[in-house]
């Protein structure tokens, strides 16, 4: 996934006549000067153009802070940490931006007034894209961690931030460190304007799942829903989660709902059958099961399910004619050809499910079983002999 390289905030520039020119040591009145100029080039975009003002309030703001006049003066620490910032993200200067940081200190700790409160946030806003784009740079190379040490330190200079904050979570999920991930996804849940909202409340449920906390995850599964109701992918997860945790009849309302919208969607009537199938609606599910079945007559899952719902209606029969000890050996005979006949209708599913997938073992064994069953000794024989290969 590619992470956007840039996050953009307007920067604060100094007014004039904020202070009196008397008042102003020449090196603080150059630095200022200086840095202006080059913040007006970088407003234009053109920031490459202005390093030399950069570099000239650099060497002025140096000479500023160490100066006895002024390296108590909150506008000097105020400008050096702006410009040790700007070199920083112009540079991607680690250096500079410790810096910066330590200018951030300073200046806040003199300014008592509250007098250059703008732009000392200028200054952070400043640090925090260059953490960001630190952060970018790690992503890159998949060095996760360092990513999200950075996404996350940028956050202190630009609190609240959308992009920080989710990619923040991008890199903890990336990390398998799923508190923190859950921590910043929850952060953008009330914040529906944001552009990766969707996602953030589609995903969120997957992280709880994998803190094996399934409360939490059905309960963000139907917020979800409740955010995004026509979203095919919020509603199918939630209906996912429920079968998962044993809700099925609850969900089947849920699953004819989104079918009378989406009646083309093959997993819907899918989740419907094993909704039916868990709740003890085997015929209802096999009918769930050939609806699927006719939208893609290859789908693995719905031929097993459909062949499995057959044979285990055909096994309770066998049980209860083998228990039934008043039958004579012609009517038993004639009932099991009977069962043999119904449980025959398993075949073409059982066939498509190993053709779809003629490595799946469970297929084959259930293959096998129908021809044990069947007494197709054959053809047993014949689809032990794949199995065994297989193994």
């Amino acid at each position: 996934m590619n992470l956007r390289k840039s996050i953009l905030f307007a920067g604060v520039l100094f007014a004039a006549g904020t202070t009196t020119v008397m008042a102003q040591s020449g090196n603080i009145k150059k630095a200022k000067t200086n840095y202006t100029k080059f913040e007006e080039l970088k407003a234009a975009n053109t920031a490459a153009l202005g390093k030399g003002n950069l570099t000239s309030a650099q060497e002025a703001i140096d000479a500023a802070v160490v100066h006895e006049k002024t390296q108590n003066d909150p506008e000097a620490w105020t400008v050096y940490s702006l410009v040790y910032a700007n070199i920083a993200n112009l540079d991607k200067n680690a250096e500079a931006a410790t810096k910066a940081i330590e200018g951030i200190k300073k200046a806040t700790e003199l300014d008592t007034d509250k007098k250059h409160a703008e732009n000392i946030k200028a200054a952070g806003q400043t640090l925090g894209q260059f953490r960001f784009n630190e952060g970018v740079a790690a992503w890159d190379k998949q060095d996760y961690q360092t990513a999200y040490k950075e996404f996350t330190g940028a956050l202190d200079y630009l609190p609240g931030d959308t992009t920080l904050t989710y990619y923040s979570g991008l890199a903890a999920v990336q990390n398998k460190d799923y508190d923190n991930a859950i921590a910043r996804y929850k952060a953008l849940v009330p914040v529906k304007e944001y552009s990766a909202h969707k996602s953030i409340m589609i995903d969120l449920p997957k992280l709880y799942l994998s803190k094996q906390d399934t409360a939490a995850a059905l309960a963000s599964a139907a917020e979800a829903v409740a955010a995004y109701p026509s979203d095919n992918g919020a509603v199918v997860q939630n209906i996912e989660l429920n079968l998962i945790t044993g809700n099925e009849a609850k969900v089947v309302s849920d699953i004819e709902a989104q079918i009378a919208k989406d009646a083309s969607n093959k997993n819907l009537h899918y989740y419907l059958g094993l909704a039916y199938s868990t709740s003890g609606q085997p015929e209802k599910a096999l009918e769930s099961y050939k609806k699927a079945l006719e939208i893609d007559p290859n789908y693995l899952e719905a031929n097993t399910n459909a062949a499995v719902v057959i044979m285990n209606s055909g096994r309770d029969e066998l049980i209860a004619l083998n228990d039934d000890k008043s039958l004579q050996p012609k009517d038993y005979n004639a009932k099991v050809a009977a069962l043999k006949e119904k449980i025959g209708r398993a075949l073409p599913y059982l066939q498509k499910s190993v053709e779809a997938d003629p490595k799946n073992v469970d297929a084959l064994r259930n293959l096998k079983n129908f021809y044990d069953f069947m007494q197709d000794e054959a053809k047993s024989t014949e689809t032990q002999a794949k199995i065994d290969a297989l193994n």
